[in-house]
């Protein structure tokens, strides 16, 4: 997956002029399933109810629309709008033949193509981290969104991914520089905040961890397979710890005592 994560950019602030779009439906394929049951719990918490017209804003291939449009039922209606013509095609190509009201357009979640007050839940997960004006995009979800209208915004916490690995300085280090290319790595912790000044109300947060067992799940979710190789690079690591820091890797992942964990904070709040 190395294409998704660029130094010093990630490629998902505009997918369709990346290298290789064509990778980013395969790992939003596997995110959806190797993320399902915090998938579930975050549908949980959107709390949608038959009949609902709802918004997944950077909706990817489609699988959160499709799951919620179970939700809804046939007298619902779940959208995902995206900004990656590449996505939107592959959302509407895996949604063929699905029976329920489901619906994929083109759009920029910094400037929304609905009129205001128009849906029943409003929900962006792994989007608000990647945009350059957070909180224009947390402004448009509150504005389409009816009096009453729940809204979800969930985004990892960079800050808060943990690695086992015997060389804390080196891990501390790499992870800082790493993880600092996302264009907001801590937006996370500060959303109930940003929801509250906004005046949204009954704002909560909901911790959900992620737990990595093998290289392959965290290179998929974090890219940090490619992390030294970077960061030697850019003269954050040596080369000798970066050789270091990659044969421990791969030690731990070959005899199963890889392990890395982060979490996904999820907030929640009601339009007045």
């Amino acid at each position: 997956m190395a294409d998704l994560f660029e130094q010093d950019r990630t490629s998902f602030e505009d997918v369709d002029r990346a290298e290789r779009s064509d990778t980013f439906a395969g790992y939003l394929t596997r995110m959806a399933s190797d993320l399902a049951d915090t998938k579930r719990r975050l549908h949980d918490l959107l709390a949608v109810e038959p009949g609902d017209t709802v918004l997944d804003v950077g909706c990817g291939t489609g699988a959160d629309v499709r799951a919620l449009s179970e939700r809804v039922g046939p007298t619902g209606r779940v959208i995902g709008v995206d900004n990656s013509r590449v996505l939107i095609e592959e959302a509407r190509a895996q949604s063929a033949g699905h029976i329920l009201p489901v619906d994929f357009r083109d759009g920029d979640a910094e400037d929304l193509p609905f009129e205001a007050e128009q849906f029943d839940a409003v929900r962006s997960e792994r989007v608000l981290m990647h945009l350059n004006d957070p909180d224009r995009g947390l402004r448009e979800l509150i504005r389409v969104a009816k009096p009453g209208a729940r809204i979800l915004v969930a985004d990892p916490d960079h800050g808060m991914w943990a690695l086992d690995n015997p060389d804390a300085e080196v891990t501390r280090r790499l992870f800082t520089w790493w993880f600092g290319f996302i264009a907001n790595p801590w937006i996370a912790r500060g959303m109930p905040a940003r929801f509250r000044t906004l005046g949204l109300r009954d704002v909560r947060v909901t911790m959900l961890p992620v737990m990595l067992y093998d290289l392959d799940a965290a290179n998929a979710m974090t890219g940090v397979g490619k992390a030294a190789e970077a960061g030697a690079r850019a003269g954050v690591l040596t080369e000798a710890e970066r050789f270091a820091f990659d044969r421990e890797l791969a030690a731990r992942d070959e005899d199963g005592r890889f392990f890395m964990c982060g979490a996904i904070l999820a907030t929640t709040g009601v339009r007045p």
